[in-house]
This record gives C-alpha cells, sequence and structure tokens, in this order.
C-alpha cells in the first residue's frame, strides 16, 4: 500500500503497516488488496491481520527502464516476497548491490519513500531490505 506525505500524516503509521487478508470461512490468507471475497473459497467474510514484516525472496526481477514516477531510481528490485505467515507480495528489495540479490534470501519490511508524484507529492511504503542479524531496516 503506498500513500502520500499529506495522507501519512493525517492517518498516521497506523495507515502503512504491513498485512495480509484472513478469509473467516477456509482460513486462507490473501494479500491485503483482495479485500472482498477469497479466492480460495470465494466466501466474503475477510478481516485483517498484521504481518510480522519477515519473509523469503521467493522470484525477482531488475528493472532497468522504470516507469515515469521511479526514474532515477534504476537499476532496482522487485521481487516476490513469501512472508513467514505465507502470503506472497510484490515489493522493491532495497540497499544491496544487484550481485547480492539471490533467491531464498531473507528479508524484512521498513518504511521508505516509495516515488515523487507528478506535483512533487511524496509517496511512501513498505520496501524490503537484507535481514541480516544486527542489521537495522
Amino acid at each position: 500500500m503506498t500513500v502520500s506525505a499529506i495522507e501519512f500524516s493525517r492517518l498516521g503509521p497506523p495507515k502503512l503497516r504491513l498485512y495480509a487478508m484472513r478469509c473467516g470461512s477456509c482460513n486462507t490468507l490473501q494479500p491485503w488488496w483482495e479485500k472482498f471475497h477469497c479466492y480460495a473459497c470465494g466466501a466474503e467474510r475477510l478481516t485483517e491481520e498484521e504481518l510480522a514484516g519477515t519473509g523469503e525472496l521467493t522470484n525477482y526481477t531488475v528493472v532497468y527502464y522504470p516507469p515515469r514516477d521511479f526514474l532515477g531510481q534504476e537499476p532496482y528490485v522487485v521481487g516476490h516476497i513469501t512472508m513467514d505467515e505465507g502470503v506472497v507480495l510484490p515489493a522493491p528489495v532495497v540497499d544491496t548491490a544487484l550481485e547480492d540479490v539471490q533467491l531464498g534470501t531473507r528479508v524484512k519490511a521498513t518504511l521508505r519513500r516509495m516515488k515523487l508524484g507528478h506535483e512533487g507529492d511524496v509517496y511512501y511504503s513498505q520496501k524490503f531490505v537484507l535481514d541480516t542479524p544486527g542489521a537495522e531496516a
């Protein structure tokens, strides 16, 4: 989930917490954007469940030619993160050299600036960094 600095200051840090949606019928965990029905069983009773923020990099790509909002950040890594709770989320992996990014690497969530909007608005979202013992996000 990405929000502007203005929205972040108005709604506060809880707006940018990392969560998924749990199905009340089959107990399946869905990504946060699946708010209205469960793709496993079709039920419509989903509730938010906060995630611990750690997981494993299970797939990734390096972006060399980014969309306009991300110009100047290239090259950067966007990966599929399999969270410890089992749900898979797409997210950028930052603060590491491209040659150090490997499948199976442990990662943890951190709140970072995502992009600058067309009119100078700053947007924040969750990104992931390598989860090395003793390292701070």
